[in-house]
């Protein structure tokens, strides 16, 4: 996948999208809480900027070529309830700069004998959208543009334990997002698409836990790419503090 435009467009719709923002970070041990129990969280990251994604495109050679994509900020808030002991019911929204996003999702452990590592798969949904502003002609407004994504995601999560205290994870997810994109009249109308768009993510996270209250700070990779193109990516980078009682 190739940059379509030059870095000057690039930077503007970045800008001026609204912030459409894929919060790729995942904040989750394999770990489950007890039936009954509620566990509430918040979290900082930088996720995936999706309106940067017009501009990656087919490409038909056989040559594998990874683009970084856009980047920028969203602020999450989690809520979640332990239906069994080994399954909860989750839910997370988050905010970024004109733009929101959510996912829906259940954890549900895995059977494993060690008592030190916790395996879980998470299947959810999830949503990102922002609203165009018709302006006076000319100004910043024209050129923002209307974003919707609708997926469904499936992460994978291994946890290993060392102490009460400290936990290690591996994370990986694929993600399946249909996304529409959709500039104001009169204003970069043939950058308006819509497509399906593959993503996978790798995150390294740690949770440390102190009684009720945890931190988690996590990094890793973002990779996205639409049918039959190559590969755009951004990092993961984020931290996130809750409880469970």
């Amino acid at each position: 996948m190739r940059l379509a435009t030059g870095a000057a467009l690039a930077a503007l719709l970045v800008l001026s999208s609204g912030c459409a923002i894929m919060s790729t970070s995942v904040m989750e041990t394999a770990e489950t809480v007890e039936a009954g129990h509620f566990k509430v969280g918040a979290d900082y990251n930088m996720g995936l900027e999706m309106t940067s994604l017009v501009f990656l495109e087919d490409d038909e050679s056989e040559t594998f070529v990874a683009t970084e994509m856009a980047g920028g900020e969203a602020w999450g808030f989690k809520l979640g309830y332990g239906v069994t002991d080994n399954t909860e019911f989750n839910g997370k929204l988050w905010v970024s700069v004109g733009g929101m996003g959510g996912r829906f999702y259940v954890k549900h452990a895995l059977n494993v004998p060690d008592p030190h590592l916790s395996m879980a798969v998470a299947p959810g949904v999830t949503f990102v959208t922002t609203e165009s502003d018709d302006d006076d002609e000319g100004s910043l407004e024209e050129y923002i543009a209307e974003v919707n994504s609708f997926g469904g995601e499936i992460p994978f999560i291994v946890t290993y334990r060392f102490n009460e205290v400290v936990a290690v994870s591996g994370i990986a997810r694929y993600s399946l997002d249909s996304i529409e994109i959709a500039f104001p009249e009169g204003a970069l109308q043939d950058l308006n698409d819509s497509w399906l768009l593959h993503r996978f993510g790798f995150i390294n996270g740690w949770s440390f836990d102190m009684g009720p209250f945890y931190l988690r700070p996590e990094i890793g990779i973002e990779m996205a790419t639409q049918i039959n193109g190559n590969f755009g990516y951004v990092p993961i980078v984020g931290l996130g503090a809750g409880f469970e009682f």
